[in-house]
């Protein structure tokens, strides 16, 4: 019977101490490095948008920036692998170009995702070989 009540309290508290975990979002509109192999630049503006739940596999990220020659590239979370703090999201992330994959399910991290306004953040996929970072633009937290 213990049991039983203590199962139902369990049910009871653990989506409630979920629910209350901080919540952040992030977007930024100013690029700052791309690197993928054979390609180092700076970039002067990108379109970024970050948003997950402390402690949970709850994150979305979508990045992308103009390459030197007018190329697409885009960053994409696909999954989160370890549950997320206010500074990190760790997961696997597609990586493409005008589209086309470059790197599918590559291991990586945002971090730096806890500065304040116009501070940099970093993404780095593919045992580093794929790299995004920009500013923070504007920030959501709760």
């Amino acid at each position: 019977m213990k049991a039983t009540r203590l199962l139902s309290a369990l049910f009871v508290l653990l989506p409630a101490l979920a629910w209350s975990a901080p919540t952040h979002s992030i977007w930024s509109t100013q690029g700052y490095v791309l690197q993928v192999p054979g390609v180092f630049a700076y970039v002067p503006s990108a379109k970024m948008s970050f948003n997950w739940k402390e402690g949970t596999s709850l994150a979305f990220v979508n990045a992308e920036a103009e390459g030197p020659a007018g190329e697409i590239y885009a960053f994409q979370l696909v999954s989160v692998t370890a549950p997320t703090t206010a500074d990190e999201i760790k997961g696997l992330w597609n990586i493409s170009k005008n589209g086309a994959p470059l790197c599918t399910g590559c291991a990586g991290s945002a971090y730096g995702l806890s500065q304040p306004l116009n501070s940099y953040f970093k993404i780095y996929a593919g045992n580093s070989s794929y790299h995004i970072s920009g500013f923070i633009s504007n920030r959501y937290d709760y």
